[in-house]
């Protein structure tokens, strides 16, 4: 009686959901131990993020070296606004980026180097488990060590 009472579906009520053709499941799978990155790649990646990062703060550390040296000096305290005013008016806003060339060569390699020791630390500690905050951990001391 329970088997009347549901509904009876034709085979034209189905919608017919189409395979894709080009999907290869054996070549979208990534292995667990891996992000599915090669060593270099990593290197490459490490380095390109290091540049990004480090040439789009440097206005910021320009201005706190700036506080710093004014700062050393045991008659004036100076803020964020007095210094970037003061940075302005004697050099401009090239003046924000003097020196930027210099640190953009040494943060590329640092950061490749930081960034292939992590993940070589990561694949070798992990054991099959990536997902252990220990792992990250120590890998970051070891990149942090070995790289910088």
């Amino acid at each position: 009686m329970a088997a009347d009472a549901s509904p009876k579906f034709q085979n034209s009520d189905l919608i017919q959901v189409p395979k894709l053709p080009n999907y290869h499941p054996e070549i979208a799978v990534i292995s667990p131990e891996s992000d599915g990155l090669q060593f270099w790649l990593f290197m490459i990646s490490g380095s390109i993020a290091g540049m990004i990062e480090h040439m789009a703060m440097f206005p910021v550390d320009t201005i706190k070296t700036h506080m710093q040296a004014i700062g050393s000096c045991p008659i004036q305290s100076v803020g964020v606004r007095k210094t970037l005013e003061s940075v302005l008016k004697s050099e401009g806003p090239k003046g924000l980026y003097r020196g930027i060339g210099a640190m953009g060569l040494g943060a590329g390699p640092a950061h490749a180097v930081y960034f292939s020791v992590y993940e070589f630390c990561k694949k070798n500690f992990s054991g099959g488990n990536l997902n252990n905050s220990v792992v990250h951990a120590s890998s970051g001391v070891f990149a942090t060590v070995w790289g910088f």
